[in-house]
């Protein structure tokens, strides 16, 4: 089961109503770390992620023999982005004004958004019910 952060929009004229987040690791951030930042408008993420490369890209020039340990230092903070990338994209969507309404736990997006309209749906209806 995978968990879903709800986020709403705060256009209420925009067709997108609601957006699903997916929590967890992100498998690929891990592979393409700057592709994920840009696809998902991280523009800081991004430009400090091209400082990184070159940074690293020069150790390696400069220091032909240490590949090994050159690889450990480019391989231990891919992992920590991995882990940090979602929530790295919760924290811009909450500020470009985007409101957390829910959490809810499905096997795919698609079984999380059936059960957060349901029990949407039931909440405006028991609120009718007393009304």
């Amino acid at each position: 089961m995978r968990f879903y952060s709800i986020f709403e929009n705060p256009n209420v004229l925009s067709q997108d109503i609601h957006i699903f987040h997916k929590e967890g690791f992100s498998f690929f951030a891990l592979i393409l770390p700057l592709l994920f930042s840009i696809f998902n408008g991280l523009w800081m993420v991004s430009a400090f992620l091209i400082l990184y490369f070159f940074i690293l890209f020069s150790i390696l020039v400069y220091f032909e023999n240490f590949n090994s340990i050159i690889f450990i230092i480019i391989l231990f903070p891919h992992i920590i982005f991995s882990f940090e990338a979602r929530d790295l994209r919760k924290k811009s969507l909450i500020k470009k004004g985007w409101r957390k309404v829910g959490f809810v736990m499905g096997r795919n997006e698609s079984e999380a958004e059936m059960r957060f309209y349901n029990f949407k749906n039931k909440i405006i209806n028991q609120e009718k019910e007393y009304h």
